[in-house]
């Protein structure tokens, strides 16, 4: 009975000595994980690089005709883009529109900022935007001040829903929205259109 007693000791001493080694071994690796989290919270979490992956000094692009002729140049001091960012970015952007003679220039715009879609079916000019419609183009000159234009190219349009004002020989108009048909010399005032004539001087 004795040695049936003892072998119930020893066998109960073994599965202790088995759960206290299990035991101590989860401690270490809690232990272990929590020390892991702590320092990965401590870590400074890195951020991704906002460099710019293009950059483009003295941008110019020319668009032509089926004759061969330009029909619009796009320039830029500073195109740019940034990672992740679809499209690109230009500072100071001026766009020239020609006629047909690739020649005589029509239309001037410019900004202070403006974006270009990846397809260039879209050029954004941000800030403040000037449309100038030149003497030589054998129409009165237009300058149009308003800001946000987007410009369709291939359509030779132009749309903007902010306030615009447009200074001819002969007065000044006011609107809030316009629409301009480059290629039809129009130019579609919206909503709130207020105008000031001025006489012709004898």
């Amino acid at each position: 009975m004795k040695e049936g007693g003892g072998a119930v000791r020893g066998d109960f001493t073994v599965r202790g000595s088995l759960y206290l080694t299990g035991l101590a071994l989860l401690a270490g690796l809690s232990y272990s994980l929590l020390r892991w989290v702590e320092s990965s919270l401590r870590e400074p979490v890195s951020v991704e690089s906002q460099e710019p992956v293009l950059v483009i000094q003295r941008f110019r692009a020319v668009r032509m005709t089926v004759a061969g002729l330009p029909e619009y140049v796009l320039e830029a001091p500073l195109l740019k883009q940034l990672p992740g960012q679809l499209g690109t970015q230009v500072e100071q952007p001026q766009m020239d529109w020609y006629q047909p003679d690739g020649r005589t220039r029509e239309w001037r715009l410019r900004s202070e900022q403006g974006w270009i879609a990846p397809n260039q079916e879209q050029v954004r000019l941000e800030g403040e935007v000037v449309m100038i419609r030149t003497a030589e183009s054998g129409q009165p000159p237009v300058t149009l001040t308003t800001r946000d234009v987007l410009v369709r190219p291939d359509s030779r349009y132009a749309e903007t829903a902010a306030p615009a004002r447009a200074v001819t020989p002969g007065g000044e108009l006011r609107a809030v929205g316009v629409r301009a048909y480059l290629d039809q010399e129009r130019l579609e005032l919206l909503s709130e259109v207020r105008g000031v004539y001025e006489s012709p001087k004898p």
